[in-house]
């Protein structure tokens, strides 16, 4: 859970972009189990089609009207993130390599489109705490000093007032009218300096309280663009992931097909290619998993479509057999005449 203060900006107006899509980590937590179970039971069109529909028209604006709205940004970026990584695995699963790296393509475009809103809606909050921060230094420093003069000066007319109220009371002095409009005239000076100390005291406890937020706000504001660059940095790292993938096995059956013209084999697409992966089990047995088996599968059928072993080999899997278990025999042999 992120840490966010209350109050943002002091007496500040934010201009938010309001997220287009509310909730999308909530989307891909409530979903992403039922779609594993289909990877997991082989229906990987019904995955594909099911994730597609969570991907949103478009995506989520960066929010810093509070900040809640500030998190909930971040949540809806992530959430947005991981369906994306999400719909790559599944594209990926159903073999569409080429497009399951356009997936992460668009991941890392995304990203970075949020990024740049993020940083066109926090800069002008960055901009303000430093202003703010600056007026509330300048005003420590000029009305500290003041505060401890106005206190002195009114304590000390208190004090002599009060001497000379009892001087007089007692007969023992006598004002001349110079002197008391004198009096009265710093008195009413005082009263002036009383309602300044007071705006004073009132003022330097929230000039402080900036102080003390500024580099808090800062720190949140920090960790959000972090946030965002950490999205940027795996999304980036997962199209290099893919794009190798992809152009690994381009490089594999251009080597293969070579050696094949060179042996004088005539080549038909990807499809010599793909009946030699799949004339060794091993490719398969490898893999481990029924789900990596088929998701292989998948891919072969998607270099040469309607390849029959490939065809009969994922529908074993999808019966519960193994990839290319042997048909048993059927029928009694005739009886020798």
């Amino acid at each position: 859970m992120r840490a966010m203060p209350f109050l943002l900006l002091p007496a500040v107006v934010l201009v938010a972009q309001a997220p287009a899509t509310p909730n999308l980590a909530q989307r891909f937590n409530s979903e992403l189990a039922g779609i594993t179970q289909l990877l997991k039971e082989l229906k990987t069109q019904e995955a594909l089609a099911k994730v597609q529909a969570l991907m949103p028209a478009q995506r989520p604006g960066f929010d810093v009207s509070s900040g809640p709205a500030m998190s909930a940004s971040l949540d809806n970026a992530q959430g947005l993130m991981s369906l994306y990584k999400l719909q790559a695995k599944v594209t990926s699963e159903a073999g569409l390599w080429e497009k399951a790296l356009e997936v992460q393509e668009k991941r890392a475009a995304d990203a970075r489109a949020i990024k740049a809103d993020q940083d066109k809606v926090q800069a002008p909050i960055l901009a303000q705490w430093a202003k703010v921060s600056q007026e509330s230094r300048d005003y420590i420093a000029k009305n500290e000093p003041r505060k401890k003069e106005l206190e002195a000066g009114i304590a000390a007319f208190k004090a002599e007032f009060a001497t000379v109220s009892a001087e007089v009371k007692s007969g023992k002095r006598k004002l001349t009218k110079k002197e008391l409009d004198e009096f009265n005239a710093r008195g009413s000076k005082v009263q002036q300096d009383e309602q300044d100390l007071a705006q004073i005291n009132a003022s330097l406890p929230v000039h402080k309280q900036n102080l003390d937020a500024a580099p808090k706000v800062a720190k949140m504001l920090g960790e959000n663009t972090k946030e965002m660059d950490g999205m940027i940095k795996a999304a980036d790292e997962a199209v290099v992931k893919a794009k190798t993938v992809v152009t690994e096995q381009n490089d594999e059956i251009t080597a293969f097909n070579t050696k094949q013209v060179m042996q004088k084999v005539k080549i038909v697409g990807k499809k010599n290619w793909v009946d030699a992966v799949l004339r060794n089990h091993e490719n398969f047995t490898k893999l481990g998993s029924t789900e990596d088996q088929a998701a292989f599968l998948n891919r072969l059928l998607v270099l040469d479509p309607g390849n029959a072993m490939a065809t009969k080999a994922l529908d074993n899997l999808k019966a519960g057999k193994e990839p290319f278990a042997k048909e048993a025999k059927s029928g009694k042999k005739s009886p020798k005449k």
